[in-house]
């Protein structure tokens, strides 16, 4: 099959599945913006992507210069000559992907909805183009493929006609992170990881709960709080204020981010809401047990006292002991490490690809 694959986000997670597809013996275009390689892979997009794997990055800061520059006669002869058999759009509402499909409108189209429901927090006030976007690529869409049993209910439940085209494949173990990891940071025996965005949804007002509880029966834990964003802010000094936080402001880059993994015991997720979570499939990938509430799909990933532990939601005291008896069992961390591992081997995406593939073929012979 020849495969056009376009996002404006999720770049390690296309690469992987690129990859995996033209070991299969498939043709490969991606189709992304250069700002998003440059912010994440950067100039290591050509160790990490097969050489068999055709490139389209288009440029320009702005929106209104990406969309020139993808849409110049030079870009669209390219995808034209690449004819391909399927589109694969992961849908974020953005008008690259709209235009790309109704420029190639008679091609297949297949569309990944990451989150079906937006985000409680800056997700939650995305501009009513976004979602009129979205709404026609998934009308449009022959295959609406999600990440678990959750958004596919959300989905049907709010679009009941889309049930015969909906389908679940799991999200791939992130482990191209591993491609940066020297080897030469030690673990921190006490130290936790809360990674990733910082938005209302991912549950840092709980993180903060959590360190009121374990900085006195614990004094030597550490929790990492890595990334940026507006949750952040309002509960920063909050944190500090603790003593038990080690906080990272900040846009963390590709090749920063196995010294957080490395360091820590244990990734915490104390979400209020969720969909998939790619903090998951990194944690996997570095052999990282886990503490998490039961939402979305990470019940479905992370099955409880194998990979770590799954706690309801908002119960703080609950969560807080998971953290304080994992920390204090080294022989129980290691066995659950080792079953992150193969649970992450398990999800590889050269494990999953036959999955994606008959996805595509639903969608060319429906």
């Amino acid at each position: 099959m020849r495969i056009l694959i376009t996002s404006i986000s999720f770049c390690e997670y296309i690469i992987q599945k690129a990859n995996a597809l033209v070991s299969k013996g498939n043709d490969v275009m991606l189709l992304m913006p250069q700002n998003l390689v440059d912010a994440t892979v950067g100039d290591d997009i050509s160790k990490l992507l097969d050489p068999k794997v055709s490139t389209l990055f288009y440029k320009g800061k702005r929106r209104h210069n990406r969309l020139c520059d993808l849409f110049s006669k030079k870009f669209l002869n390219k995808i034209a000559s690449f004819s391909p058999d399927v589109i694969h759009i992961h849908c974020n509402g953005e008008m690259e992907t709209l235009l790309i499909s109704i420029r190639f409108s008679k091609i297949p189209l297949v569309v990944t909805i990451h989150d079906v429901i937006p985000h409680a927090g800056v997700d939650s006030r995305l501009p009513l183009r976004w979602k009129l976007i979205c709404k026609y690529l998934n009308h449009r869409a022959a295959i609406i493929h999600v990440h678990g049993e959750k958004s596919k209910n959300e989905l049907i439940q709010i679009h009941p006609s889309y049930a015969k085209k909906s389908f679940i494949i799991p999200h791939g173990t992130l482990s191209l992170f591993t491609r940066w990891d020297n080897g030469a940071v030690e673990k921190e025996p006490h130290t936790c990881l809360f990674f990733g965005r910082m938005e209302k949804y991912r549950g840092l007002d709980n993180l903060v709960e959590v360190g009121k509880i374990l900085s006195n029966k614990l004094p030597e834990i550490k929790f990492i709080v890595a990334g940026r964003g507006s949750e952040l802010s309002q509960h920063k000094e909050s944190l500090r204020a603790l003593g038990v936080f080690e906080i990272h402001d900040a846009f963390i880059p590709d090749k920063e981010i196995p010294i957080f993994f490395r360091r820590a015991s244990l990734v915490l997720l104390p979400y209020h809401e969720a969909s998939q979570s790619g903090i998951v499939h990194m944690g996997l990938a570095f052999g990282l047990p886990m503490v998490a509430t039961a939402v979305g799909a990470i019940p479905e990933v992370i099955k409880d006292d194998i990979h770590g532990r799954i706690i309801p939601p908002g119960n703080i005291k609950e969560f807080a002991e998971a953290i304080y008896s994992l920390l204090q069992d080294r022989e129980r961390l290691s066995r659950m490490s080792n079953a992150c591992y193969e649970r992450g081997r398990d999800l590889e995406f050269t494990n999953i690809i036959h999955q994606f593939e008959t996805l595509y073929l639903k969608a060319i012979n429906p």
